[in-house]
């Protein structure tokens, strides 16, 4: 058998096991061509990625290890990096619009959302393996997203600007642990758009 068609047959099964896998998620009414393609696309992604499931857990969650949970105040800490590093994104959060990173660090709103989004990544990290468990924690995070009308094109770059928060921690991140970040927030991604479709709101 050629490289080719192995490689055909490959995408096949794929799809066919995406068919499988979503007679479940959606009632006949909504089972729409858009979402074959977005549901075909997440499956695809996991299946194309260079690291297996448990090594992009063991080396996102191994370069946590710098911003730890109940220790500090690391996610109101990742909030001071991003205002202060990436101001064109202040716009999501109604009345810090103005923010520098020092008013982060001292504003108890940012306590808060930064406990969050610190637990969030490293529920994330630790579930990937985990099909079923990580996509329903990812639904999770877009519906708690919902209300401050996020750009969907900011879902997978958003994991560039986190491995530049792990860097301000103190990480020195290996290949490896770069690669892991890039698969992870392609595969969330994926997830992301493919609920976001399936909800009915923007997408990219």
């Amino acid at each position: 058998m050629s490289d080719r068609v192995s490689f055909d047959l490959c995408y096949v099964i794929l799809f066919l096991a995406s068919l499988r896998l979503i007679s479940n998620r959606y009632s006949p009414a909504r089972l729409t061509s858009r979402n074959l393609k977005t549901e075909f696309h997440f499956f695809s992604t996991i299946c194309c990625g260079v690291m297996k499931p448990a090594d992009v857990r063991r080396h996102t969650v191994e370069s946590l290890k710098v911003a730890p949970l109940g220790d500090g105040h690391h996610g109101r800490d990742f909030y001071k990096y991003f205002f202060a590093s990436h101001p064109e994104h202040r716009h999501f959060y109604k009345g810090a619009e103005n923010y520098t990173g020092d008013d982060v660090a001292k504003s108890e709103r940012f306590d808060k959302l930064g406990d969050a989004i610190l637990l969030f990544v490293h529920v994330l990290a630790n579930v990937c393996e985990n099909e079923s468990v990580y996509r329903a924690f990812v639904r999770r995070v877009m519906y708690e997203h919902f209300d401050r009308s996020i750009d969907p094109e900011l879902w997978k770059p958003f994991w560039d600007y986190w491995m530049g928060f792990l860097k301000s921690k103190g990480a020195v991140l290996t290949a490896e642990q770069k690669q892991a970040w890039k698969e992870f927030g392609t595969v969330f991604n994926a997830e992301c758009q493919a609920y976001l479709t399936r909800m009915e709101r923007p997408h990219a």
